[in-house]
């Protein structure tokens, strides 16, 4: 059988050539102009795809950063809050004060203790906030009176400095507090953190308000 072609015979394929059933096949340039655009449109896709991961680490990484910072402000303020005048005793048997406190951190005494294993113990904590290291620690003592606080559980990582800041009746600001005399507390705190790369995270705390003295009593004459 002989074969037919589709141009004629003695003819250039590149001059008028025609293809069976009107079809054309693609030249080498155009192939290899649709493989670029190919690869083009490949390329744009592969850097939209790492950009929206890249998008979806950065904010879970935000979330995460400020779900620690809620955190750490609900844990401090819930123990300011139920901070009460309770001097307590140290290792030696020394007097500790119910409140203090210095420019890098501060123990006190607060109600509400949890009691999760059901001992026998008074309802009332002493706890203390202090940066160890590069850490903003929370730690609580074992025993009400003679013990000592211990190493605490970190609230807050990469810290580099703190400053806290406590307030008296009078409306002044200080960087140090003592209860004495008459365990008093401080009216607020300000507890300033300063982490490297970030913004210096300040927080406002009330502690609880001091129950007024008992009205003096007048004795009428007989």
């Amino acid at each position: 059988m002989r074969r037919c072609f589709p141009w004629r015979r003695g003819a250039p394929a590149s001059a008028g050539a025609h293809w069976p059933d009107g079809q054309r096949g693609l030249t080498l340039v155009e192939m290899l102009v649709a493989l670029s655009l190919f690869a083009a449109i490949a390329a744009m896709g592969v850097g939209l795809l790492r950009s929206s991961v890249d998008t979806q680490d950065a904010v879970q990484e935000r979330l995460k950063a400020m779900s620690g910072v809620n955190r750490l402000r609900a844990v401090m303020a819930n123990d300011l809050a139920q901070a009460v005048q309770r001097s307590t005793r140290g290792a030696s048997g020394e007097p500790v004060p119910a409140f203090i406190g210095s420019s890098t951190g501060f123990a006190f005494v607060h109600s509400g203790a949890a009691n999760f294993d059901g001992i026998s113990r008074p309802g009332v904590e002493r706890v203390g906030y202090a940066l160890s290291g590069s850490e903003w620690r929370r730690a609580a003592q074992p025993m009400l009176d003679g013990a000592m606080l211990g190493a605490g559980d970190p609230l807050l990582r990469d810290v580099a400095s703190v400053r806290v800041r406590y307030r008296d009746a009078l409306g002044n600001w200080g960087d140090g507090w003592t209860s004495e005399p008459g365990d008093r507390l401080p009216l607020a705190l300000e507890v300033q953190l300063t982490r490297p790369g970030r913004a210096p995270l300040t927080m406002l705390f009330l502690t609880a308000p001091t129950p007024p003295p008992p009205p003096a009593t007048v004795e009428e004459a007989p």
